[in-house]
């Protein structure tokens, strides 16, 4: 079903042709736009390597309606609007596989604790947003993450004593725990003693499902409205065109319709459906939303937690908790009934599994599915996987979605974890695109940064922005820069069944483009600290650009 290594290319260059072929006849038809003077880049370089070439895009109606080699006309069409970028290097729209849209666009209005690098760091934060807003009965944070403090222990309520006029709520940077308050823990009766399935409370931090004995305050649709608008500005700062929101519950998802049928939010999205039993009932009765800019036909679920948390299942103890293997948060019994319930709905299920016990469980389901059919079920984060695990990849229809910033963000402590023999079967994203043909890369923001480059950078190079560790990390698990680009584009795409609609440089397709002051190709030319976006083209329209410095 795929040899999906060439399809990209094989797509570029059908096209080119029949765009060559066509123009012949001196097409004078006066495009939406015309994009002039840049070096176009595609995942396998194959329009770059037309020696003398020099290409126009025309777009019409927000599709790219014509790929032009200028250097075989004399008559050239014309654009009502003709952008020139300059000399600088144009590829397909960036997509991320995998992140929280809704999650990044709260983010932005709460205490932000990313890249805290002490407890103490955090408190000052806190203090600092309280100040700002006085009259808020409940302070809501995310992005703490002891693994970067000096003593690299669960924090506890007792920490937040100094604020007991407040509720406080933070979630930690993989979400899959929340550090609270007493006042928290009072409203909710929550104690050391308190049951909870498949989660855990260690005096003030609740770890993996136990963060749901919370109830927070619900924001109103015109907040979530608010913030999305904000969000899209920063999505598209960094170069995103589409991606795929990893799990949201119908109201949130009935809100992003609503503003992108309004012409509002323009990105493309993929959106899971949460698995609750609401939510599923929901889409049961209604049906798929399948429209050019939004895609719900998919569900999210949760096999297990984080590693970082200590809630990834693992098939041995975890190296440094002995007798502690992860928390379980779906039996396999009820994810092999899950599975059948999207067979029979024509649901693509999309399944969290993170150690290398809950990857084993999730792998031999799925090889259970038809070879024959287009099911495309997924595989979200695979971060830790036994050698002989990899062979399932080989099944057309199991797609990994994976993360390369959670690799060089976890390998300073990851191998704690995990120990030294396990540690180097952990991030093996080689090894699955070698097994499958084809991976889906995403950031998993806010996890992580929102920014794709550093997704690109960390597949390829596998250090951080220092250069460390010398050589990368688990080195033999490097992507080259075209397997990078192709998972940030088509596999992206792919993995969302939205291939024929964007992910790619093609006739018909949505006019998505990023454009960059490198050549992610070329090596001499690609340097991690300066690349950066110029601009953001989503359908055919300039949503960002670097205004360039007028100095007197």
């Amino acid at each position: 079903m795929r040899n999906l290594s060439h399809t990209f290319g094989r797509f570029v260059v059908y096209n080119l042709l029949l765009v060559f072929t066509l123009t012949s006849c001196q097409n004078l038809q006066e495009y939406d736009l015309l994009l002039k003077d840049f070096k176009l880049h595609s995942p396998d370089n194959t329009i770059t390597r037309h020696e003398g070439s020099e290409f126009w895009i025309a777009v019409q109606d927000g599709k790219i309606a014509e790929i032009i080699d200028i250097t075989q006309h004399t008559v050239l069409p014309k654009g009502k609007t003709e952008l020139s970028l300059d000399g600088q290097h144009l590829y397909p729209g960036f997509i991320d596989a995998h992140g929280h849209l809704f999650g990044y666009a709260e983010m932005l209005t709460m205490v932000n604790l990313v890249g805290a690098q002490s407890k103490a760091e955090c408190l000052e934060r806190i203090e600092k947003f309280i100040e700002l807003h006085p009259n808020n009965e409940w302070i809501i944070g995310r992005g703490w993450d002891q693994n970067d403090w000096p003593v690299k222990e669960f924090p506890t309520s007792e920490d937040l004593a100094a604020f007991s006029g407040v509720k406080i709520y933070l979630t930690r940077i993989d979400g899959h725990a929340a550090w609270v308050n007493q006042t928290v823990l009072d409203a909710f009766n929550i104690t050391n003693k308190t049951a909870i399935d498949g989660g855990a409370i260690i005096v003030g931090a609740l770890a993996v499902n136990a963060e749901q004995l919370v109830e927070l305050p619900e924001h109103s649709p015109r907040f979530w409205r608010n913030a999305l608008l904000q969000a899209q500005d920063s999505l598209a700062k960094y170069g995103l065109t589409a991606m795929t929101d990893a799990g949201l519950s119908t109201k949130k998802i009935l809100i992003l319709d609503s503003l992108q049928n309004e012409g509002k939010f323009g990105l493309v999205v993929n959106a899971m459906i949460s698995n609750t039993e609401e939510d599923l009932s929901y889409f049961e009765s209604h049906g798929p939303i399948l429209k050019d800019l939004l895609r719900v036909k998919s569900v999210k679920a949760y096999l297990d937690g984080a590693l970082g948390s200590r809630g990834a299942l693992l098939r041995a103890p975890y190296h440094d908790l002995p007798e502690h293997y992860g928390l379980p948060l779906l039996a396999p019994s009820d994810l092999d009934l899950l599975r059948d319930r999207c067979l029979q709905n024509d649901w693509q299920l999309c399944v969290h599994a993170i150690g290398d016990s809950a990857h084993h469980v999730l792998l031999e389901s799925f090889n259970e599915l038809d070879r024959e059919k287009d099911l495309r079920f997924r595989v979200e984060h695979a971060q830790i996987m036994t050698p002989e695990d990899s062979a399932y990849y080989t099944h057309p229809n199991i797609v990994a979605s994976v993360q390369p910033t959670h690799a060089t963000s976890d390998m300073y402590w990851a191998e704690e974890r995990l120990g030294h023999h396990r540690i180097g079967h952990a991030y093996s994203y080689k090894r699955i695109l070698n097994a499958s043909g084809l991976l889906a890369l995403g950031t998993d923001f806010p996890i992580e940064r929102i920014d794709p480059l550093n997704t690109f950078f960390a597949a390829v190079d596998r250090t951080d922005k220092q250069h460390w560790p010398e050589g990368g990390f688990n080195a033999d698990q490097k992507l080259s820069p075209k397997e990078a680009l192709e998972g940030m584009t088509y596999g992206a795409a792919y993995s969302a069944f939205g291939e024929e609609q964007y992910g790619s440089i093609k006739i018909g397709q949505r006019a998505n483009f990023t454009v960059l002051n490198q050549d992610l190709f070329n090596s001499a030319e690609r340097n991690r600290n300066s690349c950066k976006v110029i601009k953001t083209i989503l359908s055919g329209k300039v949503v960002f650009e670097v205004k360039q410095q007028v100095y007197n």
